[in-house]
């Protein structure tokens, strides 16, 4: 009987450590029957997960993790279930070529703070299969002694806010949702405590983002404490969204999180792909 499925992972295509066939590999040795490779902004990986989980016998649905425009948190989209090899890739590599500049500008910024790099010591240092970001700009940091951990780097020069930070290029809420729907795919809010609202006004955007497409809010999260879950899954219900939940794994990136993380029930995936099929008859 299968129990667990984890919808929020990451890979060396963006800021994750491990490659797509090791992922695989890791999952069935955690136990995990299903999984979701959910990149930033790259479904390149995607084709060697399904390969691997296909020959160790799990299952695998095609994601993504899109960030949009937001304040006064963050606000991020996942994608479910859509043709990684359709529109949905071509458009991503153009976003990502809009993306590119912001990293010589925090490398900019770390040499008039006394701490100069290069593009290519970071991609050699990171070991970076798509576009480099700011989890590979920390790693090199920590390599050259520039900081003596990950996470200092990230706190001290590149987390929002901080002396080296640079905003990227976001698409939307709704950019994000459409681009998803229309490449045949669910959306659904990655870890939404992140949107750092409460309340009312919590409630008001969750209503907004079900007005214009929303499917879903991911409950389960590292995150997330009991009683976060039970706010989102109340609010889930009263908006008619799915729930769904991961354990958002990074490798060595963020260590304290392990691979199954929460332990996703099976059941999320089991609705998520009803409602992808419905999905794909609306468009």
């Amino acid at each position: 009987m299968k129990t667990v499925a984890d919808l929020h992972m990451h890979t060396n295509h963006s800021d994750g450590t491990l490659n797509p066939t090791e992922l695989a590999r890791l999952a069935k040795a955690q136990g995990v029957d299903a999984v979701a490779l959910t990149d930033h902004d790259t479904v390149t990986g995607i084709e060697e997960l399904v390969e691997e989980t296909n020959r160790l016998g799990l299952e695998a649905i095609p994601g993504v993790e899109l960030s949009a425009k937001f304040f006064p948190g963050t606000l991020h989209i996942l994608g479910y279930g859509f043709d990684s090899r359709g529109p949905i890739r071509e458009k991503l590599v153009e976003f990502q070529k809009a993306r590119e500049e912001r990293n010589p500008k925090i490398l900019e910024r770390l040499k008039e703070l006394g701490m100069p790099m290069t593009l290519e010591e970071v991609s050699e240092i990171s070991k970076a299969r798509g576009q480099i970001g700011r989890p590979h700009i920390a790693e090199a940091l920590a390599a050259k002694g520039y900081v003596k951990s990950y996470e200092e780097a990230f706190n001290r020069y590149l987390t929002k806010g901080a002396s080296a930070y640079v905003p990227k290029a976001n698409w939307s809420a709704q950019e994000c949702i459409d681009l998803i729907h229309e490449s045949g795919g669910v959306a659904v809010v990655a870890h939404p405590v992140q949107m750092k609202l409460q309340g009312l006004d919590l409630r008001k955007k969750v209503s907004e983002l079900a007005e214009i497409g929303l499917d879903g809010l991911e409950v389960v999260h590292p995150d997330h404490n009991s009683e976060v879950q039970e706010l989102f899954n109340g609010l889930a219900g009263e908006f008619g969204l799915l729930t769904t939940g991961g354990s958002d794994f990074h490798g060595d990136h963020k260590p304290g999180i392990q691979l199954g993380q929460g332990r996703p029930p099976y059941v999320f995936l089991e609705k998520l792909r009803e409602r992808i099929k419905r999905q794909r008859k609306a468009y």
